[in-house]
């Protein structure tokens, strides 16, 4: 009987993506040079369609940070560190490193990568000098931005040692390759089957697997458009869940305004100026991260986006959004409503005085006569 080798990888990457909200915008035309490092555009590869006319509305610049060494549970690493800075406020940074072994090398590997306290420190001291660098070109920037990231982790193969194809890497080794997405060993079948739903494949050469915390690529050609399709689906869904979360310190305050009992000749019109300013400026920051990338003629991109966007739940988070904005609209037109009748209680008030002083002024000239 023929001895079947479990399949290793023989070339590949890791690719750790940290991705923080540094502000409401980012000038990136006004960045020429960053640390002494000169930048420059970021854009998708194209390997599998022509035209290449797929492009970001605002490339993001892109900054070679070099390479550092970490020892992570008694392994040696090696990493490239790039970072992204993005037109609508996220920096991005990104651990690269090399891979090989087998499928239980990956996911014991996964797990080490993703748990790891010493990268999460070097990236979040990365995005800190890089905001820093560029504070004058950050339109309202965020206080404590590096308390609140989104980080994931993409497993790239290239090649294997023993030639084998994605459909029988499935057939034959999905627990190992769900391990690797999940961090986990002894998945029961149900969440194996859950881990590897969805999987994309343009040729018989590649694979894709995309999960909430990491995905699963096989590609020789090593392109980065889906890397790169991931990401973004990545940084929309921090920017909906820090919306989210805004939006109920929002609704919290307009709520305490809302029922305060205190007196006050107009009452609201702060906190109705506030509410009109967010309204305006969350709109147009979530217009603007919806449509940045555009990809329209790649049905294939457009499925990479699509699942992702599933695995992240970017919908059910936009409808969360799109909600607590219509709550918010309500708030505001209640307290338009209470200032408009306060408005006009003060102006029957004025009528009312203006009339009895008309009056008291008739009577004294008429006791004088």
């Amino acid at each position: 009987m023929k001895d079947i080798k479990p399949p290793t990888i023989a070339d590949g990457i890791v690719m750790l993506y940290y991705c923080f909200d540094a502000g409401y915008e980012i000038q990136v035309g006004n960045l020429a040079k960053i640390r002494g490092k000169t930048t420059r555009k970021s854009l998708l590869t194209y390997k599998r369609l022509t035209p290449p006319y797929i492009q970001y509305e605002v490339p993001p610049l892109l900054i070679r940070l070099g390479k550092r060494r970490f020892i992570i549970d008694d392994r040696t690493i090696t990493a490239s560190i790039d970072a992204k800075i993005y037109v609508f406020g996220v920096i991005t940074i990104r651990f690269t490193l090399p891979l090989s072994g087998t499928l239980q090398e990956m996911r014991e590997l996964s797990g080490v990568l993703t748990e790891s306290a010493l990268l999460r420190k070097k990236a979040i001291s990365e995005f800190k000098k890089i905001r820093n660098d560029i504070l004058p070109s950050i339109v309202k920037p965020r206080i404590d931005a590096e308390r609140d990231f989104e980080d994931y982790a993409i497993f790239l193969a290239r090649q294997f040692v023993h030639p084998i194809t994605p459909s029988e890497l499935l057939q034959n080794y999905s627990a190992e390759i769900a391990g690797i997405l999940r961090q986990e060993k002894g998945l029961s079948t149900f969440e194996i089957a859950d881990a590897l739903k969805n999987p994309l494949s343009y040729r018989e050469t590649d694979l894709t697997l995309i999960d909430w915390n990491s995905a699963f690529i096989v590609d020789p050609e090593s392109s980065h458009d889906i890397p790169d399709i991931i990401e973004f689906a990545l940084i929309q869904l921090l920017e909906l869940r820090l919306y989210d979360n805004m939006f109920d310190t929002i609704i919290d305050a307009a709520y305490v305004s809302l029922t305060s009992t205190k007196q006050r000749v107009f009452p609201f019109s702060r906190t109705l100026r506030d509410l009109s300013r967010i309204k305006l400026d969350i709109s147009e920051i979530l217009d603007r991260l919806m449509y940045h990338l555009k990809l329209i003629g790649d049905l294939y991109l457009a499925k990479v986006y699509e699942t992702a966007s599933k695995r992240f739940y970017l919908e059910q988070w936009k409808a969360a959004v799109r909600q607590k904005m219509e709550t918010i609209e309500s708030i505001y037109k209640e307290m338009w409503t209470r200032i408009q009748t306060t408005r006009m209680v003060i102006l029957e008030t004025a009528i009312v005085v203006l009339f009895i002083i008309d009056i008291i002024l008739i009577l004294v000239e008429f006791f004088k006569k």
